[in-house]
C-alpha cells in the first residue's frame, strides 16, 4: 500500500501483514485495513470496494463476536501522517479528499488467549472445544437460510468451486506440492461429485447450508474470560461464507491437524455431530477436509507472490502451505487402517493406544473383542479353549469388519501373526476405499519377559498371555515377507512411543509435530 509508507498517528506495537490485509496492533485495539489487491477470489483494488468490505467485515463478524468488533474508521492523510478518525457505525458514501482508506476497529485480544497459543502451551481443553462448538452451532442456527444461500450447497455449484480452487493450486507446483500430488488431488476432488451427488442434495434439503463464517481456522479463535470468541469471518464473498455447517467444523478440524492436534480435531467433529444433531456421512466430512485443506494451502501460498512479504515469512508460508497440501492428500486417501502387530508382550497395545489418542481414531483390541465374544469382563481370565482356532477366526473377523467400515481411520491391535490374516485386513481396507499400514512392534526377549511378568501382577490386565508362552509365540509367528506386498514399518518398543506416532505420521504423509498437552 503506497500510502502506508507514511507513519500512522497511533502508538503501534506490532504490524501483521497477510496477502490481503494490514493489521495495526496498539495496546488495546486492533485496526484492520484492506490492501489494494485483486485476486481471482477477492477484489480490494479500489477505495469504494474497500469501503464496502470494511462495512461487510463489521456486519458479518458481529454475529460471532459482537463485543470484539467496535466499529469502523476513516484513514486520513494529515500533515505527512496517517490519522484514524473517530469510531463510527457507518462510513460516508463519498469520501473527503484527505481520506485514503478505511479500517475496522476491534478490541485487541491478548496473545495468550488465541487458540494456537493455548494449544502450544497445553492449555486447550476438550471442554473448551465443546463450548466453542456450542457457540458456533448456535450462531449458525441464527443465520439466514434462503434459496440463494441453499444454492451454494448444490452439487453443481460445489463442484465448480472445488475445481476452480484445485486449478488455482496448480501454480504452486512444485514449490509447495509435487506434480504427482496435485494430479492425485485433482482427480480425487473432481471424482467425489460422481459418487456423492445425492448426499449434497440431501444436505440442501435439510437446510444445512447457512450464511456462516467461512474461515474458521485456529488463528481466528480465542478464549477471553473463559468464553470462545470467533473472529475474521469472510466478508469479501458470499460464495465462501455460505456453506454447509459441517464444512465450518471441518475447516477448524483441519486447521487443528495442521498444528499436530489430531485428537482435538476429532473432538471438534464429535462435538459438532452431537451439538448440531448432524449424523453426517463420513464421505462428506472427508471431502470437506480434503477440499478445505487445499483452500488453506492456496491462501497461505499466495504470500509467496507478494513482493512486500519478507523472505522469512515467505519461507514459513511455503512450509505451512506444503503441510496443508499434505493434509489434503491425507484425507483424500482415507480411511487409514493402521495395524499394530507383533507377538504377545511386545508393547503393541501401548503403541496402538498412543496412535489412537494422537489421531483421535478408535482402537480395536483383539483381547477385548475375544472376551466380549466369550461374555466375560476384559480383566477376567479365559480358559485355553477360548483361544481355539475357530474362536480366533471370529475375533479376527470382527477386526476385518471394523476395518471395512467408513471412517477417518482405525487402529487394530492384534498379533496378526499369519499372512492370511494380514491379507484379509488389506482387502477389508481396500473394500472401504482406503489402505492399510502395518506397524510391526518387537523388543528383545528379556524386555518382553520382564513386561509380561510385571503385567501378571496387575489384576486389571486384559491379556491372558504369560512369559512361559514367549518362545512358542515366536516360533508360530509368520514374519511379514516382501511378497505379501504390505506397507510395514518395524518399531522397537524399547524406544519412545512418540517415535511410533511420528513414524506413522511420516508414513501417512503428515510428518507433523507431536503435540503434548497437560
Amino acid at each position: 500500500m503506497h500510502y502506508t509508507r507514511l507513519p500512522f498517528d497511533l502508538p503501534i506495537e506490532r504490524e501483521i501483514r497477510t496477502h490481503a490485509n494490514l493489521v495495526l496492533l496498539t495496546s488495546d485495539r486492533a485496526y484492520k485495513l484492506k490492501k489494494p489487491v485483486k485476486f481471482p477470489f477477492l477484489d480490494y483494488s479500489t477505495l469504494p470496494l474497500r469501503r464496502q468490505m470494511i462495512l461487510n467485515e463489521l456486519h458479518f463478524n458481529r454475529k460471532f463476536a459482537p463485543d470484539t468488533y467496535l466499529g469502523v474508521c476513516e484513514v486520513r492523510r494529515t500533515g505527512g501522517k496517517l490519522a484514524i478518525s473517530s469510531l463510527a457505525e457507518n462510513l460516508p458514501s463519498e469520501p473527503a479528499p484527505d481520506v485514503v482508506d478505511y479500517c475496522v476497529v476491534m478490541r485487541r485480544i491478548p496473545d495468550e488467549a488465541w487458540l494456537p497459543i493455548k494449544l502450544a502451551s497445553g492449555g486447550l481443553q476438550e471442554s473448551q472445544i465443546i463450548a466453542l462448538m456450542q457457540t458456533l452451532v448456535q450462531a449458525l442456527r441464527n443465520t439466514p437460510c434462503d434459496e440463494d444461500i441453499r444454492a451454494n450447497g448444490l452439487p453443481e455449484n460445489l463442484r465448480h468451486n472445488t475445481v476452480a480452487n484445485i486449478t488455482e493450486c496448480e501454480q504452486f507446483v512444485p514449490d509447495c506440492l509435487s506434480r504427482e500430488a496435485w494430479q492425485r488431488l485433482d482427480v480425487v476432488l473432481r471424482g467425489w461429485f460422481e459418487d456423492n451427488h445425492a448426499v449434497f442434495e440431501q444436505r440442501v434439503a435439510e437446510d444445512r447450508i447457512r450464511e456462516g463464517h467461512g474461515d474458521l481456522k485456529p488463528g481466528n479463535i480465542a478464549f477471553v474470560d473463559g468464553k470462545p470468541v470467533i473472529t475474521d469471518c469472510i466478508e469479501f464473498s458470499p460464495l465462501f461464507r455460505r456453506l454447509d455447517t459441517l464444512a465450518e467444523a471441518a475447516f477448524l478440524a483441519t486447521g487443528l491437524e495442521s498444528l499436530g492436534a489430531f485428537d482435538m480435531s476429532a473432538h471438534v467433529m464429535n462435538a459438532y455431530r452431537e451439538i448440531a444433531e448432524d449424523d453426517y456421512p463420513q464421505a462428506l466430512r472427508r471431502y470437506y477436509q480434503a477440499h478445505l485443506a487445499c483452500v488453506m494451502a492456496k491462501v497461505t501460498a499466495l504470500q509467496l507472490l507478494e513482493p512486500e512479504v519478507p523472505d522469512e515469512q515467505k519461507q514459513s508460508a511455503r512450509k505451512q502451505a506444503s503441510e496443508y497440501f499434505a493434509l489434503a492428500d491425507f484425507h483424500a486417501r482415507e480411511p487409514h487402517i493402521v495395524v499394530v502387530m507383533g507377538i504377545m508382550g511386545c508393547g503393541k497395545s501401548t503403541v496402538a493406544n498412543a496412535i489412537g489418542a494422537h489421531f483421535g481414531w478408535p482402537v480395536v483390541n483383539s483381547d477385548v473383542v475375544r472376551k466380549r465374544l466369550m461374555g466375560v469382563a476384559p480383566s477376567d481370565r479365559l480358559p485355553q479353549e477360548a483361544y481355539a482356532f475357530e474362536v480366533s477366526e471370529r475375533v479376527y473377523q470382527e477386526l476385518f469388519d471394523a476395518a471395512a467400515k467408513p471412517g477417518a481411520g482405525i487402529v487394530l491391535d492384534a498379533q496378526f501373526g499369519m499372512a492370511i490374516g494380514r491379507k484379509a485386513v488389506v482387502e477389508a481396507a481396500i473394500s472401504a476405499g482406503g489402505h492399510a499400514v502395518f506397524i510391526h512392534c518387537d523388543a528383545p526377549d528379556d524386555v518382553v519377559r520382564e513386561r509380561m511378568n510385571r503385567r501378571e501382577l496387575d489384576p486389571s490386565r486384559v491379556s491372558d498371555a504369560t512369559a512361559g508362552l514367549l518362545q512358542e509365540a515366536r516360533t508360530r509367528f509368520e514374519q511379514p515377507l516382501p511378497d505379501e506386498g504390505l506397507t510395514v514399518f518395524p518399531f522397537d518398543t524399547t524406544g519412545d512411543v512418540k517415535d511410533a506416532v511420528a513414524l506413522l505420521g511420516q508414513a501417512l504423509g503428515v510428518a507433523l509435530p507431536y503435540v503434548c498437552r497437560a
